[in-house]
């Protein structure tokens, strides 16, 4: 209870009231009982003076002691105090004591004594038999130089302790009262000084559980209300700060979550600190998964010594190269960089992935690219530079041999020129840079256009076709010379693969918002395995028929290029030995407004 500000100030008010009573009672009652004891001594000396007066020509009178004790027995019951009147040797000649034994009776007290040599004497003594206070006074009796006589007188005080006894009383009671009325104001005042204060702590309990919207009503303006208007002015700078910083947390939080590099944030320690969901993507980490678990193996794959500090104390930043997981293998690139207090030491570090596996891909493709076109260069090369070297060195007379030797240096010369072409058309392709020529064109008539020009060379191969209409084909938005070159590729992959007495289908069917057609052969087939790989560039399922034929690997590439850029898709099913079926799929509702949005580059 006493841990109250509010006990803590009612006691120390009340304590200070207390002193101060005490100190103001005890120098009061000093005072008065002062002064009453110095009226009560006068009032005495005054009757013991009078007294000797009127006893002093007579104690030189054997004869006068009647007198005197009758002048004594007067004066005693005026004074209310015991007298006694000595001769001077000290014994008792007179007293209003009814104790007859005292006559006659020497005194020896002090301050009768010191009477006795011509002073006066006086003494304040407690009487043991009724254990009050009494004032003893002894006046001598001079008659010229010589003392002929004491005036002794004693009075009691017990009327001057009782006034004083009553006053302590009063004091008392009114100290008492005093102090429970400055206890009671106390608590009151206590309550004006510690309920705001009160206030002010749930205010600031609500703030610190995270609400800032708290506000104290000033009503004074006094140092509680300045306080009030502090904590106001705190609360709102709080709150402002807090928001600032939620914002930017916030921002940063944004930034790290949508980020396509991978954050990992570890501590002094190695413990992860956060890490955002593109390195959860990267390293393959679900929901659910401990983070912590893949994040330290990542940093034992790193770091198989575990000397990540050492290495980043002799370096601003590190970079790591490495491979990651088991079922789809990726290639990641890290970059640690420490981050660090003012005076220079480390707290920790940072490590950002990048996700190079396509980078990686496209770096091995374009390498494979570069030996695929060299390869494909150097073989007609080769034969050409054979043949003129066998026409310059040996010059022959026999025409025949020479035109077959110049006819092979044609052959050759027209593959490389169709490679050469194909590679340009391919790269305009991937660039955008295909001049278009789009008109509205009939897609049934285009067919059998196209298939008509490989019809006398299917027929000398023993190859069966035909051609599957329906009843309305509707007029498509298209590059007509761009299908057409993939018809005719379409049909040269087909006769090749297609044995005599095999047989090729064209088919278009229509749908609801699309056009597919269809060309479908009973070849060899492709094997399931070389399916996902047909549309590669220079890859062929049988490499030695496709050189045969003058196939440069790039025919299936450049027509889905040519389909996608039409809106469409290219689709292959094939089983082995059983034959293949190529379908591509244009849309028919398009107008040209849209279809031009798919052709990309010049028109």
């Amino acid at each position: 209870m006493f841990k109250s500000m509010q006990w803590k100030i009612v006691l120390m008010y009340s304590l200070l009231i207390l002193f101060a009573m005490q100190f103001f009672g005890f120098y009061l009652l000093q005072g008065i009982e002062e002064y009453y004891l110095n009226d009560f001594s006068a009032s005495l000396e005054t009757q013991g003076e009078l007294l000797a007066s009127f006893v002093r020509r007579h104690l030189v009178d054997e004869q006068a002691e009647l007198y005197i004790h009758d002048l004594v027995k007067g004066f005693g019951l005026q004074a209310g105090t015991e007298i006694m009147v000595l001769d001077g040797f000290g014994r008792v000649i007179s007293s209003n004591n009814e104790d007859t034994e005292l006559l006659g009776r020497r005194i020896v007290h002090q301050e009768v004594t010191r009477a006795l040599t011509g002073h006066k004497s006086e003494d304040l003594r407690i009487v043991p038999d009724t254990n009050q206070r009494s004032k003893y006074l002894a006046l001598p009796v001079k008659s010229g130089q010589n003392v002929v006589g004491v005036i002794y007188l004693v009075g009691s005080l017990e009327g001057l302790d009782n006034t004083l006894g009553q006053i302590r009383r009063i004091l008392l009671t009114g100290g008492l009262l005093v102090m429970t009325i400055t206890a009671c104001l106390g608590f009151v005042l206590a309550k004006t000084i510690t309920v705001p204060i009160q206030f002010l702590t749930s205010k600031a309990e609500k703030m610190a559980s995270g609400d800032f919207s708290q506000k104290i009503i000033v009503k004074e303006d006094d140092e509680i209300g300045q306080l009030g208007m502090m904590f106001n002015h705190l609360a709102q700078q709080l709150d402002e700060t807090l928001k600032e910083i939620s914002s930017e947390k916030s921002k940063s939080e944004a930034i790290l979550n949508y980020m396509t590099d991978g954050i990992l944030a570890f501590s002094r320690q190695g413990i992860l600190i956060h890490m955002n969901p593109a390195a959860q993507q990267m390293l393959g980490i679900h929901d659910g998964q401990p983070v912590e678990e893949y994040a330290n193996k990542l940093l034992i794959q790193m770091f198989p010594q575990g000397d990540y500090w050492s290495s980043m104390e002799e370096k601003e930043q590190l970079v790591s190269e490495f491979t990651w997981g088991e079922q789809e293998e990726k290639v990641l690139k890290a970059f640690f960089a420490p981050f660090k207090t003012r005076e220079g030491s480390l707290t920790g570090f940072l490590v950002v992935l990048h996700n190079i596996t396509r980078e990686r891909k496209l770096s091995q493709l374009q390498q494979e690219f570069v030996a695929n076109v060299s390869h494909e260069l150097r073989t007609p090369l080769t034969t050409i530079k054979s043949y003129v070297e066998a026409l310059v060195e040996n010059p022959m007379d026999d025409r025949n041999l020479q035109s077959k030797f110049l006819r092979v240096v044609k052959n050759e010369t027209d593959r490389m020129v169709r490679l050469v072409q194909d590679l340009l058309t391919l790269s305009r392709l991937d660039y955008r840079q295909v001049r278009w020529k789009k008109e509205w064109v009939d897609i049934k008539k285009l067919a059998e256009e196209t298939v008509e020009l490989a019809a006398v060379e299917l027929e000398e191969l023993g190859i069966f076709w035909s051609i599957k209409f329906p009843n309305y084909l509707p007029p498509l938005y298209l590059d007509r010379d761009r299908i057409k070159q993939v018809l005719l590729n379409l049909l040269n992959n087909a006769q090749q693969y297609t044995p005599s007495q095999g047989s090729i289908t064209l088919e278009i069917e229509v749908e609801t918002d699309k056009v597919i057609i269809s060309l479908e052969d009973t070849g060899c087939g492709i094997p399931e395995e070389d399916l996902p790989r047909v549309f590669e560039r220079f890859y062929r399922v049988d490499k030695t028929r496709s050189r045969d034929y003058g196939g440069t690997g790039l025919g299936l590439p450049i027509a889905r290029q040519i389909i996608e850029a039409h809106g469409g898709q290219m689709i292959i099913v094939s089983n082995l030995d059983q034959g293949t079926r190529v379908s591509f799929i244009l849309p028919q509702d398009l107008d040209q407004e849209e279809g031009d949005k798919f052709y990309v580059g010049e028109n």
